[in-house]
């Protein structure tokens, strides 16, 4: 008995949780609020937009328990814009959501003229998801009034719709109601034959409460037939995301559930727990029907464990809420645990009472049980005859639509044949013309790369033209004067000084001009080894210690000891030379020049630094760019190439390296590469 009080009440709520036409099942009243803000913000908004009032629909259908007065207010103000931009899906579903919030009340018959109006005009515009709401809600009427040869018609139509338009969870849902139906009168194997549908179709719910929600009124069918291990194991998995998305009244419903399985099991403790929980859920909520539920099965609980003070106190406040809602099972099953609570209190004037109250209506159930029984007999018949008729008129009017059809196709196969002759010649000249449009890029790419080459040749022959014609003009002049007129020993040492410091000038540029042709031509050859970082570094420190003297500058190493380096040997005495010359040439008299080493992971980083007169941001930016060539004079009018820093870039590079530098004007430059650590064999 107590399964049929839940099979009506768990498939009412089963429908519930469909009712809105295009929610997205997971929305909760905050998400949908925030929709609807986001419209009203948006440019151009405006309250002539279907999105908007479905949202206010939406919004509307859940405030149905929560806050029935905002509900009232939102579905006035949807009926309103609904007749007033004659969008007829508004309007369809505005009514059948007035029929739920009066099914919510218990007021059946104004939820069945609401839902009627809904129907009419779903049908009258050929509105299919509108229809299938208004089709459930009315089958829902019919059952819950106890007319299943009423209801039976409506869930097998609404079922056809919902297979036209492949709304899968109401496919199932519909399944389970019909399951429910034939089991209430006595017809398992056709009830279970709808409730296989429904549990295979279950695996294709994506959205996970829409599967919650299906889980748990199979759990319910599976605990009528007797599976119990079944029912325990769906209503599981129910319960925990109810508990995890905290929605209540399903969470009251899923704790019930429990509760009636271990009725079934005769563990009435275990029963207890769990629907005292429900009914802390449903009180918190104020949610009757629920609560109706909850009491009547705590009574029968509690009759269990022979509390009977608790059994009655429960028995007559679900006698009470069933009174008040109107629930004609739940009344029965109320006077039935009454009845067994007042004969073992030896009061058998309320006993009898109740027993005469419980006979009654278990008899009239039972005589229209049977009439209900040839009544959805003959509604299946009726049904399914109809769906024969309309089957066989619908392809009467296929047959006359076929000769227009095989018209139709030839001359889409003839189009189809034109437009890929067309599309066939178009990709052709696409694919030429890609082809011809890589190879004008590749085109372009090399005449800029033969400019840029052009315009660095230019740069370097006027570098040459400008830095060296000098030197060597005064070694000749000086020369020249030395023949002529006959130098004393102080000029001649002063002289030959001089010649020097130019000789070595010329040398450097020289060395740096030659080490540049060959990077520009590719033709510069590695040959890595592991070599000791400070031989390197202290040779080329005793190489330019003469011109470090000669302005008191400092070069002071702080690496530390065997630090092995694979790389090229000469490639690092070029790049040392031409960092630390390039620190001297900028530092000014009595100045200092470090140099510090620091491990990275498979790296030895370098820094040479000098507290010079460092260069600008500018400048700084335009470092080792093959474009940017500048031949500067130093602290002491040092002259130069301006290409030692472009050839210390390229042959780090090549080393497998990196350089940066950091710069302050007035405070001086930091100068840093990479080598690769030792090769280890």
């Amino acid at each position: 008995m107590e399964n049929i009080i839940l099979k009506i009440y768990f498939s009412i709520l089963f429908f519930l949780s469909f009712a809105c036409i295009d929610s997205v099942y997971s929305q909760t009243e905050a998400s949908i609020l925030n929709e609807i803000e986001t419209l009203q913000n948006s440019t151009n908004f405006s309250t002539k937009n279907t999105k908007y009032i479905d949202l206010i629909l939406e919004l509307a259908k859940k405030k149905v328990r929560t806050n029935p007065d905002s509900m009232v207010i939102l579905l006035k103000e949807a009926t309103k814009l609904s007749k007033e931009y004659n969008y007829k899906v508004g309007e369809s579903i505005a009514l059948s959501t007035y029929g739920y919030f009066y099914f919510e009340k218990g007021e059946t018959e104004t939820a069945f003229q609401y839902n009627t109006k809904a129907l009419e005009l779903a049908e009258k515009y050929g509105l299919n998801e509108p229809k299938l709401r208004a089709l459930n809600n009315m089958g829902l009427d019919f059952w819950i009034q106890g007319e299943a040869e009423k209801a039976l018609p409506m869930f097998l139509e609404a079922l056809n719709v919902a297979k036209t338009i492949n709304k899968i969870d109401m496919i199932i849902s519909l399944n389970i109601n019909i399951s429910n139906i034939y089991s209430e009168n006595g017809d398992f194997e056709t009830a279970e034959s709808f409730l296989n549908i429904a549990r295979d179709m279950s695996s294709n719910i994506k959205e996970e409460e829409v599967l919650a929600y299906t889980l748990l009124n199979m759990a319910q069918e599976y605990s009528k037939i007797g599976n119990l291990k079944e029912a325990e194991d769906i209503v599981e998995i129910s319960t925990k995301y109810f508990e995890k998305e905290n929605i209540k009244d399903w969470l009251s419903h899923a704790y019930e559930q429990k509760g009636f399985i271990e009725i079934k099991k005769k563990n009435f403790k275990n029963a207890i727990h769990w629907l005292k929980k429900s009914e802390a859920v449903c009180e918190e909520i104020d949610f009757k029907y629920g609560k109706a539920l909850a009491y009547s099965s705590l009574a029968k609980s509690y009759l269990g464990i022979n509390n009977l003070e608790n059994a009655k106190n429960y028995g007559d406040k679900a006698l009470a809420i069933s009174k008040e809602l109107n629930i004609a099972l739940c009344i029965k099953e109320s006077h039935e645990t009454l009845y067994q609570v007042y004969q073992k209190l030896n009061n058998y004037e309320l006993a009898y009472k109740h027993q005469q109250k419980y006979l009654s209506l278990y008899k009239k159930e039972t005589e229209e049980k049977f009439k209900k029984g040839l009544g959805l007999l003959r509604t299946k018949i009726e049904f399914e005859n109809q769906k024969k008729q309309l089957i066989q008129e619908q392809n009467k009017t296929l047959t006359k639509h076929k000769y227009f059809n095989y018209l139709t196709v030839a001359a889409l196969l003839i189009l189809l044949l034109t437009l890929f002759s067309i599309f066939k010649t178009n990709r052709l000249q696409k694919k030429f013309n890609k082809k011809l449009k890589i190879k004008q890029e590749a085109l372009l790419v090399r005449e800029s790369e033969l400019s840029e080459l052009n315009d660095t040749k230019d740069k370097l022959f006027s570098i040459i033209a400008h830095d060296l014609k000098g030197p060597i003009n005064s070694l000749y002049e000086l020369i020249k004067i030395s023949i002529e007129e006959p130098l004393d020993k102080n000029e001649t040492k002063e002289f030959f000084t001089y010649v020097l410091k130019e000789t070595q000038s010329l040398s450097e540029m020289l060395n740096n001009l030659l080490i540049w042709a060959k990077t520009q031509m590719q033709g510069l050859n590695l040959k890595q080894e592991n070599v000791d970082l400070n031989s390197i570094i202290e040779s080329t420190i005793s190489f330019l210690k003469p011109l470090a003297d000669k302005k008191e500058i400092k070069i002071i190493n702080h690496f530390p000891d065997n630090i092995i380096t694979f790389s090229d040997k000469n490639l690092l005495h070029i790049v040392f030379r031409n960092l630390i010359t390039n620190a001297i040439k900028f530092t000014k008299t009595k100045g200092t020049i470090e140099l510090f080493m620091e491990e990275k992971l498979n790296k030895l980083q370098i820094e040479v630094k000098d507290n010079g007169i460092g260069m600008s941001e500018t400048n700084l930016n335009m470092l080792f760019k093959n474009k940017h060539i500048k031949s500067t004079y130093g602290t002491q009018k040092e002259k130069g190439t301006g290409l030692g820093l472009s050839i210390c870039h390229e042959l780090i590079l090549k080393n497998g390296g990196s350089i940066w530098a950091k710069s302050t004007q007035n405070v001086g430059t930091s100068f840093y590469f990479t080598l690769p650590k030792e090769k280890v064999n």
